[in-house]
């Protein structure tokens, strides 16, 4: 039977709590984000990653971005968060600026590629609610609660899954509409430098050049 919160100021800390031990126990949460909901699994737990590519309808080898509470903890996720890249995290997360980098061999994840692709998707959410779970946590795979191609879902409510596939939802009202991320990588994969604009969302190209004069907008699509 899942469970249910509307989040409020008075019982903040406790949900974070309650949330956070549903995800350890390897349960799916649905939370919000900065405009749309999403299922939220521990990064580490095989089975809860295949239960939400499953729901969401997701083809073979459907990758799940992750979610982490600070940028210190991509030191021990990542082979390439060089200065680059550690400079722009400190102007815009959190923040919708997402970095594709390369993980260390050694990670016992599988977040649907079976281990196959080179980068992983990361980012600091900016919503207070989420970011302090991912922070209790630790690192969390993050996946939009609407099926495989549909619009994001800004209510609750209208989430397709069914009870029995969530341990806990956290209703956090109707959320505004918003950008997308802007998303980051190497023109050459493991490459060190070369960072360019895979694309351009909610932190403009001007911006990102601002912190980084040296990256480069995207060259094909």
């Amino acid at each position: 039977m899942s469970s249910r919160i509307t989040l409020n100021e008075s019982t903040f800390d406790e949900s974070v709590e309650k949330v956070a031990h549903e995800i350890r126990s390897g349960g799916i949460a649905i939370l919000a984000a900065e405009s749309g909901y999403m299922y939220i699994c521990d990064a580490f737990s095989h089975d809860a990653i295949s239960r939400v590519h499953t729901l969401r309808g997701d083809e073979e080898n459907t990758a799940s971005q992750i979610f982490v509470g600070t940028s210190e903890v991509l030191k021990g996720l990542a082979l390439d968060f060089d200065k680059d890249y550690q400079e722009l995290a400190r102007a815009f997360w959190p923040g919708l600026l997402t970095f594709f980098l390369t993980p260390h061999s050694g990670l016992q994840w599988n977040l649907g590629d079976s281990g196959q692709l080179a980068e992983f998707a990361v980012r600091v959410p900016q919503r207070d609610f989420l970011r302090a779970v991912v922070a209790n946590v630790g690192p969390v795979a993050a996946a939009s609660a609407a099926n495989r191609g549909a619009a994001a879902i800004r209510e609750i409510t209208l989430t397709p899954a069914m009870d029995s596939d969530i341990a806990i939802f956290v209703d956090e009202g109707v959320l505004p509409e918003g950008p997308a991320s802007t998303i980051l990588r190497r023109a050459i994969v493991g490459s060190v430098g070369g960072i360019e604009i895979m694309r351009e969302g909610a932190i403009s190209e001007s911006q990102l050049r601002a912190v980084l004069p040296t990256i480069m907008a995207r060259t094909s699509e």
